[in-house]
């Protein structure tokens, strides 16, 4: 006969103040046994042998000095204490298995938050696209978007403000920031349908010396990429106009103000079919020049399952658009 804990009144102040030391297999066996108001039908419960469940409930006595159950050889009954103690173990465990049940799904990929971060032209171009099959294969997971600068999307990866982030990096001068290439689009000529160069096979970049071009202000990567490519040539040419924004270079293009630099998935925005209307892009060659897309994350940040979901997504759906063209004829050499 294993005597009884001692009870509360004759524990030292420092031992009522201690943290109570159990486990979660004796709050299990408690609940069972108190459940069921029988060892017997407990152990079978939680398939353990009864000398098992016997030992995990004595234990759970002595940590916290107190006597939960009355065993007699006829019947089982629970003490005052040991009444009080079920709601409390109860709720308890409810709660653990309802946490539990929600990183499962975490895990699972059921639910989940991944923030992601392009930059404008992204947005507006490849991501639509993008968020719609993703949302298909991921339902239960939330997706949030960011649009900015890459300047501003590497800052908000370090603030903890993003998960991942989609657009051109200088990967050597973010040594903190891991970032993988998913997308080499090639540079290309847009212009009007009706431009005189619209319906070339592809053009050289010195066939562009003498053209009206609309190019980006300075101190953006874009700008620097044209200027790089031109240097050979004699440098770049002096723009018909400078803006801050692709959309507004695409826009005057259409017009017919003149021919735009720009890589090839600018094309998508605003294409209801993915094809930007009035406008036609014409390959670039000699030298073939390709702006790089990579998909970046904080070095020492581990990936949620949901953003793991949506780098391979991203892997498996990131591809180069095709140009929109019209009947072409071979570029004049």
């Amino acid at each position: 006969m294993i005597s009884p804990p001692m009870s509360d009144d004759r524990q030292s102040p420092a031992a009522r103040l201690r943290p109570a030391n159990v486990s979660l297999k004796q709050l299990r066996g408690f609940a069972a046994v108190a459940r069921q108001g029988s060892f017997t039908r407990a152990a079978q419960e939680l398939f353990l042998s009864q000398s098992a469940l016997s030992a995990l409930i004595r234990g759970l006595e002595a940590e916290l000095g107190l006597r939960l159950l009355d065993r007699t050889t006829r019947r089982l009954e629970l003490t005052e204490a040991g009444h009080e103690l079920v709601p409390t173990v109860e709720r308890l465990l409810a709660d653990l298995d309802h946490a539990a049940h929600e990183l499962r799904e975490v895990a699972e990929r059921k639910r989940g938050r991944v923030r992601l971060g392009t930059t404008p032209l992204l947005a507006a171009s490849m991501m639509p696209e993008l968020m719609v099959s993703f949302a298909a294969a991921w339902p239960g997971v939330e997706l949030s978007l960011t649009d900015a600068s890459a300047d501003v999307l590497v800052t908000k990866l370090r603030q903890g403000e993003l998960d991942l982030a989609l657009a051109t990096f200088d990967h050597a001068a973010e040594p903190d920031i891991a970032a993988e290439t998913l997308l080499a689009d090639p540079m290309v000529l847009v212009c009007a349908r009706g431009h005189a160069l619209a319906g070339e096979t592809s053009l050289a970049w010195a066939q562009l010396l003498d053209q009206p071009l609309l190019l980006l202000k300075p101190g953006s990567g874009l700008r620097a990429l044209v200027e790089q490519t031109f240097a050979p040539l004699g440098g770049c040419p002096k723009p018909a106009q400078e803006v801050s924004h692709i959309t507004t270079a695409m826009a005057m293009a259409a017009a017919g103000l003149g021919v735009a630099i720009l890589p090839a998935y600018a094309l998508r925005v605003g294409a209801p079919e993915g094809r930007a209307q009035g406008l036609v892009g014409v390959p670039l060659t000699a030298p073939e020049v390709r702006r790089e897309l990579s998909l970046a994350q904080l070095k020492q940040r581990s990936l949620s399952p949901a953003a793991r979901a949506m780098v391979e997504h991203l892997k498996a759906h990131l591809v180069a658009p095709a140009l929109p063209t019209r009947s072409r004829r071979r570029a004049a050499t």
